[in-house]
């Protein structure tokens, strides 16, 4: 009995090997947050950049390019039939 105890010890035993393993495991998950981190980062720099190039435009030029190119655009969108989804068996 003391043999099979000694033996099952040695077997689950913390190597070196075995905490390396398992902290390789932590690390790439860390990495995979930080890479996610920096791509959510660069759209979000993207989005506000835009949006800043986008106000200084307003600011130079008003809103009158923006506003009378949507409003030409705005029929085209409306004549064109929307789906509402899916149509489902009326209940009785």
């Amino acid at each position: 009995m003391l043999n099979w105890i000694s033996r099952w010890a040695m077997r689950h035993a913390p190597t070196p090997e075995k905490t390396a393993a398992s902290m390789l495991v932590a690390a790439r998950m860390e990495l995979f947050s930080a890479e996610q981190r920096v791509i959510d980062a660069k759209l979000q720099a993207d989005y506000w950049r835009a949006r800043v190039s986008f106000l200084e435009e307003v600011q130079k030029q008003g809103i009158d390019p923006w506003v009378t190119s949507q409003a030409s655009q705005r029929p085209e969108l409306d004549s064109t039939p929307r789906s509402t989804g899916p149509r489902l068996a009326a209940s009785t």
